[in-house]
C-alpha cells in the first residue's frame, strides 16, 4: 500500500512539473523594455534588477574576451581562404548549396511538429496602446490609418500561430506632436509537456518521412524479375 502511495506522489509531482507552464512577462514603455521569466513561482531572470558594479565589470570583461576570440578566429579564417584561393570558393559554393538542401529536407517533414509547438505557446494579458503623433492633422490621419492596418494584420498573423488573449488594444491619433508613444505588455506561457509533445510529433513525422523515402528508393524485386523475364523472351 505504501508503495502505491509513493508511486502516486511521484506521479503527481512529475505531472505537476510537466504541466506547470513557464511564464515570461514582457513590458515596453517609455522606450524601455523589461523581461521577467519565472517557473513554479521562482524568478529565473529579471531584467529590472540592478546589478552590482563587480558583476557589470565581470560581464564587460567576458564580452571583451569573446570579441577578441571572435576577431582572432575571423583573421585565421580569412588567411586560410586567401591561401586556398578560387578552388576553395567553388567548394564553398557547393557546400552552401548542400547545406541549404539538407536544411530544406529537414524543415519540410517537421513542419507539423513546429506548428504544434507554436500552438502550445499562449499569449495572455496583451495590453497594446499606441498614440500616433504628427503635427499636421493630415499626416497624423495617414499615419493613424497605416498603424491601424499594421496592428490588425499583425494580430491576425500571430493568431494563426499562437493563442492570444488581449485585455486592451487601442490606437489613437495624437495631433500637435511628432512623437509616437508605444506601450506593450503581455505574458507568454509554455509548459514542458507542450515542448515534449511537439518534440515527439516532430520526431515521428521525420521518422515516417525518412522511412517512406527509403521505401521509394529501394527497387522492387517483382518489377525487376518481370523486366528480366521480358528481356529473356525477346532474346529467345
Amino acid at each position: 500500500m505504501t508503495g502505491w502511495i509513493i508511486f502516486l506522489i511521484i506521479l503527481g509531482i512529475i505531472s505537476f512539473i510537466l504541466f506547470m507552464p513557464a511564464a515570461a512577462d514582457f513590458r515596453y514603455e517609455n522606450g524601455k523594455a523589461d523581461v521577467k521569466v519565472s517557473y513554479c513561482g521562482i524568478t529565473l531572470f529579471n531584467s529590472t534588477k540592478k546589478k552590482s558594479n563587480e558583476k557589470i565589470k565581470a560581464e564587460k570583461e567576458k564580452k571583451l574576451l569573446k570579441k577578441q576570440k571572435k576577431n582572432e578566429k575571423k583573421k585565421r579564417r580569412q588567411s586560410k581562404r586567401a591561401a586556398k584561393g578560387n578552388a576553395h570558393d567553388t567548394d564553398k559554393k557547393q557546400s552552401v548549396g548542400d547545406i541549404v538542401r539538407t536544411v530544406m529536407d529537414f524543415i519540410e517533414p517537421v513542419s507539423k511538429g513546429i506548428r504544434r509547438l507554436f500552438r502550445g505557446i499562449r499569449i495572455s494579458r496583451l495590453y497594446l496602446d499606441i498614440k500616433v503623433g504628427a503635427f499636421d492633422s493630415c499626416d497624423c490621419a495617414i499615419k493613424y490609418g497605416k498603424m491601424c492596418t499594421a496592428v490588425s494584420n499583425g494580430l491576425a498573423f500571430f493568431q494563426s500561430f499562437f493563442s492570444i488573449k488581449a485585455d486592451h488594444i487601442e490606437v489613437l491619433p495624437r495631433f500637435g506632436t511628432e512623437r509616437t508613444v508605444y506601450t506593450v505588455r503581455f505574458r507568454t506561457m509554455l509548459s514542458p509537456a507542450a515542448v515534449i509533445a511537439a518534440g515527439i510529433a516532430l520526431g515521428w513525422t521525420y521518422l515516417k518521412n525518412s522511412l517512406r523515402s527509403e521505401q521509394n528508393n529501394t527497387p522492387n524485386p517483382k518489377i525487376q524479375g518481370g523486366t528480366q523475364n521480358a528481356e529473356s523472351q525477346r532474346k529467345g
